[in-house]
Order: structure tokens, then sequence, then C-alpha cells
């Protein structure tokens, strides 16, 4: 969900949580002064009923004041006369009466007086309601409906105005992060804007990402050094070795001089598959073209014929013809290779190895020992099938490396009926690959 969007929702929660307490302490407010005034108003009744009892005129409106109680309920007043002499009050409380119109109980304001007038005592009670309840409940909800009506355009005014044109600094600074490629060596430039924040924001980008490049370049410029001056040791030590097992030797000196020569290929073929991991995850193999995958399979069957007839086993293909991937030229040799070699490498003697190739995936299959690691850690760096093997442990990490950075899936399977190692890559969709 965009900044702006959720904006807007929180704006909007918020205003109706606010108007829905402001709709009840309006109905309260109202209701509170329409209240006062109707106490005023019969307060006023009763003292005009009050003056006409004493100036002996009570017949104007219908009452004798011989009599001891008179009710004129059709005008919402009750005058009784009391027996006994009372103390001068007045009591205003709520009531319900029936409303004959809406033939239901309505609340209702009740003003009552106790007086004495020409040494009698009288109890004076009138009552009624000026505006229904519902009436100002619902003059209450439409005035909020309306004020939340015009709300909510005016946020969604607001929230494309801000997203137009207040975030326009914002956007612009994510698309370059976006577009940031570390191997370029270009930073990320700052640009004034009109808001602190945001240039707070392209500042820390700028210094970020000139960091992250010269931190690069230096890891950058130390891996290919040590590559190098590593590599120029390793073959001094190693034609030292070759030309130590031209001289007369014993078979136990022969035996620690192949040692250390397996073990200085080994140190370098690490220093080279280290190499390469580093190129990789700095995406210094980045221009992706159209790679025919079928021709890269064939040539290697051709190129790897001797090694597969040398370590004995068998190989068989189904393979689609022109069926290309988009991916970067050099990845996919080093990924189908180390793909091939690990087949060959870790099968038995008089195995099998099958591979399928068509346009949705690739499937390369070979007999082998059991898995003694766990099939989640075969992807990982340094992590054998078989510790007890020259292997590095690297070649399956590079593959794995090369998928993610390609946009391919990549995974293995395990069948024990057979003892059949499958790995399966996923080619991306046409949509996915552009």
């Amino acid at each position: 969900m965009k900044l702006v969007n959720k904006f807007i929702l929180i704006y909007l929660l918020v205003t109706i949580i606010v108007l829905s307490a402001g709709g009840i302490i309006s109905y309260y407010l109202i209701k509170d002064e329409i209240d006062t005034e109707l106490r005023w108003r019969y307060m006023d009744r009763i003292n005009r009923v009050s003056y006409l009892i004493e100036e002996g005129r009570g017949q104007d409106f219908g009452f004798d004041s011989t009599q001891v109680v008179e009710k004129f309920q059709d005008r919402n007043l009750v005058i009784k006369e009391l027996e006994d002499r009372v103390e001068e009050r007045v009591i205003a409380s709520d009531t319900m009466a029936w409303h004959p119109h809406l033939k239901r109980m309505e609340h209702n304001v009740k003003v009552s007086a106790y007086r004495n007038i020409d040494g009698r005592s009288y109890f004076i009670s009138t009552w009624g309601g000026l505006v229904e309840s519902d009436d100002i409940i619902e003059a209450v909800v439409k005035t909020l409906l309306w004020i939340l009506g015009l709300q909510v355009v005016g946020a969604v005014g607001v929230g494309f105005l801000v997203s137009g044109r207040l975030f326009k600094p914002f956007r612009d600074t994510l698309e370059k992060i976006r577009d940031f490629k570390l191997h370029q060596r270009e930073p990320i430039e700052a640009e004034e804007t009109s808001i602190k924040e945001f240039d707070e924001l392209n500042r820390f980008v700028n210094a970020m990402t000139t960091k992250a490049i010269s931190d690069y370049q230096n890891l950058k410029e130390f891996a290919e050094n040590a590559s190098h001056e590593l590599q120029t040791p390793l073959s001094i030590a190693q034609g030292k070795l070759e030309l130590l097992t031209e001289t007369d030797l014993n078979s136990e000196q022969f035996k620690y001089v192949e040692s250390a020569q397996s073990a200085i290929r080994k140190l370098s073929k690490l220093s080279e598959s280290l190499g390469l991991l580093t190129k990789i995850e700095n995406h210094e193999f980045s221009n992706s073209q159209k790679v025919n995958f079928t021709k890269l399979v064939k040539d290697s069957l051709d190129t790897f014929d001797e090694l597969i007839t040398l370590n004995g086993v068998s190989v068989t293909s189904e393979l689609n013809e022109e069926v290309e991937v988009r991916m970067h030229p050099v990845l996919a040799d080093i990924l189908w290779t180390n793909l091939f070699q690990n087949a060959i490498k870790h099968n038995v003697t008089g195995g099998g190895i099958d591979i399928s190739l068509n346009n949705e995936r690739l499937l390369i299959s070979n007999t082998g020992k059991p898995l003694k690691v766990d099939p989640s850690d075969l992807f990982k760096r340094f992590k054998k099938a078989d510790q007890s093997t020259s292997s590095i442990g690297l070649g399956l990490s590079i593959v794995k490396r090369i998928a993610n950075q390609s946009n391919l899936d990549i995974s293995y399977t395990y069948t024990d009926e057979d003892h059949l190692h499958t790995i399966r890559v996923d080619f991306p969709t046409n949509d996915e690959s552009q």
C-alpha cells in the first residue's frame, strides 16, 4: 500500500472516530440547550398561571379557584390546590409523555412549582417537548455525514496533490536507488528540495552510496590482488614440487609430494571459485542476452566425452531444439559446467546421467550414494555431499548465486528407490525474463 493511501485511510479513520464522538456531544449539547429553553418557557407559564389565580381570573383558562383540584391534560397542565401550606419551590425534571401524533412515548421536559397564593397553597405542573429526540438525532447525523463526505473529498484531493507534487522528490530518490548499480561506481547525487526531511534523506543516500562504492572498490582490488598474488607463489610451489617428483624419491616421499600438489591445486581452485563468487555477488555479469542452452549442453557433452568415459558413466539426453534462456553467457556456461561436472564427480562406477531440457526447465539426474547432509544446506558454501571427496564445496553455491541473479529457480530431490540425485532449474517465463 502506498504511503499516501495509508495516510488517507488513517486520516479518515481518525475523522470518523472524531465525528462520532462529536455527534454524541453535539446531540447532548443541542438537547440540553432545548431543554433549558423549555424550562424557562414553562417557568413563565407557571408564573402566568400563578398571576391569574392571584388576580382571581382562573376562569380565563377554565379553572375555578373554589375547586380543590383541576387538571387540564389537554393543555399539558396540572393545577392542584393543597390543604396544607407548603414551602415555595420549583422542580425541573425529565419525563416521558404520550405523543398523540407519533403514537408513542416521547421525552418531555417537566417543570413543577409549589406556590402560596392568597392564603392558599397550590401545586402547578406543566410539561412538553419542543423537538423530538429523533429529529435531533436525524439533524446531527445528516450534518456529520455531510462533513464526512466533504472530508473524504478533501482527503482524496489532498492525497493526489501530496502524491503528485509533495512526494515527487521522494519518488525520484527511490527511482535512483532502484537503478543504482554498485559496479557502475556512480553514487546517487543529492538534490536540494523544499522539504527538510527529503534533503536529509538525499544527503544520507549520497553518503551511503559513496561509501558503498568506495568499500566495493577496495574489496574488489583486495580480492583481485589477493587472488593474483596467491596464484604466483602457488604456481612456483607447484613447479618446485613437479621438479621434486623428477628426483630420486622413495615411495613415502613421493606420497608426501603428491599430497602437497593436491593441496596446492585445491587451494588454487578455491581462490578462483571465491573470486568468481565475489564477481557474481557484485553483479559484474549484468549484461544478459539470449543464450542457446541446447547448443551449450550439446557442446559440453562433446567436450567432456573423455571425462565421461574415464569415470565409466553413461549419458542419456532429451533436448528440445533451440531452447533459449535470457542470462549472461558466461554465467550460463559456468552454471551448466558446474552442474554437469557435479553429476560426473559424485556418480558411481557404471552409473548414469540423464539430461532433459525444454523451454520451461532443465533436469539433470545422476546415480550416486545417498546424501549425507541436509538437502537444504546443499547450496551453501563449503557444504559437500561427501566430506571425504576432494571437492571444495563451492560448485553448487556458485550455481545457486547464478540462478538467483538470472531469475532462475533451482531445487534438489533424491529418490531412494534408484539412488537418483536430481537438480531442477526452472527457467523464467517470457514476461519475467524481460
